[in-house]
């Protein structure tokens, strides 16, 4: 009895390492620029709609198919349609970071990823009223969250050339989605 116990534990152990063990695992640092584009943005209590073009660089930690980045964040905000009211500051800055899955390779050097990505940024507006006292400077924290799809194509080796598109909002936290607008982005990515 005790022998066939040992045989279905060591049966068990073998298949369980096989079943559940993965390849070597294989890391890399690397740096990213990406530049993205949020369509028809709406600012709070507003029916005008605003246009985000996103510069974020950032530093990534990619284990396998996964990929986190973290990095500054400047962003041109674009009023598409001119409220009466709100005068929007350009230039905003903030943080974002991510999280993006890549699949296995499907072709040569060419892959297909989900990603998330999550950003705050402070944006100033200058919001006129009738009488006095004319105009006040605002501060708006905006967050934006962005679920998306794209692919991946490594150029030469250990340089990335990306691109994808998605969806996501800026009036919830993260993963919350409210008001839906698209989002465009195409990047650069290079590992050590």
């Amino acid at each position: 009895m005790k022998i066939k116990t040992i045989i279905l534990f060591t049966i068990i152990v073998i298949t369980a390492i096989n079943l559940y063990s993965q390849e070597a695992k294989k890391s890399s640092f690397g740096i990213q620029y990406t530049l993205s584009y949020d369509f028809q943005v709406a600012p709070r209590n507003s029916e005008s709609k605003i246009g985000v073009l996103h510069h974020a660089p950032a530093f990534s930690y990619r284990i396998n198919n996964h990929n986190i980045y973290i990095g500054p964040l400047l962003s041109h905000v674009f009023q598409l349609k001119p409220m009466w009211n709100d005068i929007y500051d350009n230039k905003a800055f903030g943080l974002h970071f991510g999280y993006r899955y890549y699949s296995n390779e499907l072709l040569r050097n060419f892959r297909i990823f989900g990603q998330f990505h999550f950003s705050i940024f402070w944006v100033e507006y200058r919001h006129h009223q009738l009488g006095l006292p004319g105009g006040v400077t605002e501060t708006e924290i905006r967050v934006n969250n962005t679920a998306s799809f794209g692919v991946d194509y490594e150029a030469i080796p250990n340089l990335h050339i990306y691109a994808g598109t998605g969806f996501g909002s800026y009036d919830g936290f993260f993963l919350i989605l409210e008001r839906v607008n698209l989002s465009e982005y195409i990047g650069i990515k290079y590992e050590f």
